[in-house]
């Protein structure tokens, strides 16, 4: 693959092609503690990356030898190495001052520590590095012997008032507040030679306000905007904002977005093979890096009727067998769905009933016969049916109580069976109007199917998807039981 394939779509130029960059002087540090920590080194585009964000004004300048970029956004596609960026970022910035405070955060503390403990990793595992710092814990933070700090805050801008920043390491900031980054610039204090790094995948337009508005800069400084001389952006994005259904096409586009890829860590097969059955909005984003909607359409209609069940089918009578209720908002109607899985892995579904203005009492009634056909659970929307599922747990009726996490990994895995045609449908017409209508929504690096943005009532869908799921879970557990 041709090196410029490594380098970002669109970046920065430095400000002459010989330019100067503090990496030149901890490159060959930092790739000798990678070989000794982890047993490999950077690869070429991380560190033509670090060099280009980490570009100094040259000695003819007034501020010559100080960093010319006060932030700095980097964004490119999930499972890039954007890890390993950041924790080398992290032990340069605690290397390049005495008394540097070096603050890393994210849109959870688990995130942020990824970075932390890779630096902390990269640190303990080289016993003359070691030397320079006295204390290395995951709670209370990395210490130099000169007195520098890297602690992780909390992603609230409270937590950061008052703190002289000396480099601020940033991750996912396509769900960080706008507040946050504000807090970061103001602890750097208008003083030189201080830098704010985020790294990122691409955001929604709707829900990433502060990635927007960075791209937004990142324009302008690519345009030679004086004002912006101080703002580093590089971006590893695809060609287009779509997604090719041609194969070579694709590869052209995953290798103009994906260093990664270019430079042989990864295999085409594996990252192909990874895209099936991956909903297109994601692919999109995660793996193309633009932006996407945060509202998109759940479910390709053709894919979902390449799962109805053909002529002759009958219903199984192996396997674990779950029994779905769901309300629409305003308790119009309700959907009872059956779901059975087989010892071949396929999900089998279908309709059972669908009730006008339903009360709780005939929730119920349905649900105590329907314990003839001796189901494994009842399973419905912990939010909107508590009571129901309530009082058929009272009653000692096994039950699943449906969470916001429920959602969430509901929609993926329905998605996920119906592209892998690993689940059976019967084909009913309530079904084939509410799929293809119903939307999926967006929040943060999740999704799950919304009832308000749908354009009609999608109780069979939250019942399908939810019954797969809970299904899914029961089989193994019998599994491990016996």
């Amino acid at each position: 693959m041709t090196p410029h394939l490594l380098k970002p779509a669109r970046f920065t130029a430095p400000l002459s092609p010989d330019f100067p960059s503090l990496w030149d002087r901890y490159e060959k540090i930092i790739q000798i503690v990678w070989r000794v920590a982890f047993g490999y080194t950077l690869e070429p585009w991380q560190c033509w990356l670090l060099r280009h964000a980490l570009e100094v004004y040259p000695k003819s300048h007034e501020l010559a030898g100080k960093l010319r970029y006060r932030q700095v956004v980097v964004s490119i596609p999930r499972q890039s190495g954007k890890t390993e960026i950041a924790a080398a970022l992290g032990l340069v910035a605690l290397l390049r001052e005495a008394k540097p405070l070096v603050i890393g955060i994210a849109s959870t503390a688990q995130q942020a520590s990824l970075v932390y403990n890779r630096t902390m990793e990269a640190i303990n595992g080289n016993p003359s590095m070691k030397k320079k710092f006295d204390k290395l814990t995951e709670g209370r933070g990395i210490r130099s012997t000169t007195g520098g700090r890297y602690e992780i805050r909390a992603a609230k801008g409270s937590t950061l008032q008052g703190l002289p920043v000396s480099t601020g390491i940033v991750d996912e900031v396509h769900v960080l507040k706008s507040e946050l980054w504000t807090a970061l610039l103001k602890g750097m204090g208008g003083r030189h030679n201080t830098i704010l790094v985020g790294i990122t995948t691409a955001g929604a337009y709707e829900d990433s306000e502060l990635l927007v508005n960075l791209y937004a800069n990142g324009e302008k400084a690519m345009a030679g905007d004086p004002d912006f001389e101080q703002f580093g952006f590089f971006a590893w994005e695809a060609p287009e904002s779509r997604v090719p259904t041609d194969r070579d096409e694709l590869l052209e586009f995953l290798y103009a977005c994906q260093p990664a890829l270019a430079s042989g860590r990864k295999s085409e097969r594996a990252v192909l093979a990874d895209l099936a059955g991956t909903p297109e909005p994601d692919v999109l984003r995660y793996d193309l890096n633009r932006f996407t909607a945060s509202s998109n359409p759940y479910m390709p209609a053709d894919r979902w009727m390449s799962c109805q069940r053909g002529e002759g089918y009958i219903w199984p009578a192996e396997g674990p067998l779950v029994f779905t209720f769901d309300q629409t908002p305003e308790d119009g109607y309700a959907t009872v769905t059956a779901h059975r899985k087989t010892p071949d892995g396929r999900i089998h579904t279908e309709l059972v009933a669908w009730l006008v203005h339903p009360t709780t009492e005939q929730l119920i009634r349905l649900a105590e016969k329907l314990w003839a056909h001796g189901p494994v659970m009842y399973a419905g929307d912990g939010y909107k049916l508590r009571p129901f599922l309530m009082e058929l747990k009272k009653r000692n009726y096994p039950v699943w109580i449906g969470t916001a996490t429920d959602a969430v990994n509901s929609a993926s895995f329905l998605y996920s069976k119906v592209m892998q045609k690993g689940l059976v449908h019967g084909g009913e017409p309530l079904l084939s109007v509410q799929m293809p209508r119903a939307v999926r929504k967006q929040k943060g690096d999740v999704y799950r199917i919304d009832k308000t943005s749908s354009s009609v009532e999608i109780d069979a869908v939250i019942a399908t998807a939810l019954g797969a799921y809970v299904v899914e879970q029961q089989q193994e557990r019998s599994v491990g039981v016996y």
